[in-house]
């Protein structure tokens, strides 16, 4: 909701607006429990207790939506993949050839094996021990490695 500003010059004739958007990314507390879809005194127990995450601006608690996001769950944009499979693992061993490198990712009492590029293996930077990620899909298997 934009806030408008009157401003007069000294000596009192001529006014000019100013129109100032204020973030929408930023709410305030009604406004992210209303976001959230939770009652107002169920949201400010969650904030109370530390489950919702919170800025005190200006002695007002204030909330980013991108952090009220990630509280329930949503991925950021540019953050969801579209492989259905997904299976987390620690990267158990690396072979490195000259193009291409082989990582082994153990996932519980599973192993599996991915074939990928030398630059994408260095471009991740994959080190035995590291989480990662594969992604089923058809025939393929993408490594992804989480941060």
């Amino acid at each position: 909701m934009p806030v408008c500003f009157i401003r007069e010059d000294a000596v009192g004739k001529s006014r000019r607006s100013v129109t100032v958007e204020e973030p929408k990314d930023v709410l305030t507390a009604r406004e992210a429990a209303k976001y959230l879809r939770l009652a107002l005194p169920t949201f400010y127990r969650y904030m109370w207790q530390g489950k919702v995450p919170s800025s005190k601006i200006g002695g007002r608690y204030r909330f980013k939506k991108s952090l009220l996001d990630r509280w329930l769950g949503k991925k950021a944009e540019g953050e969801d993949v579209s492989g259905r499979n997904k299976f987390v693992g620690r990267v158990s061993a690396i072979k490195r050839d000259a193009i291409l490198a082989q990582v082994n990712l153990d996932v519980g009492e599973h192993k599996i094996t991915a074939v990928i590029t030398r630059d994408a293996l260095e471009q991740l930077g994959l080190k035995v021990g590291d989480t990662a990620v594969a992604l089923m899909k058809a025939t393929e298997v993408m490594i992804i490695k989480e941060r």
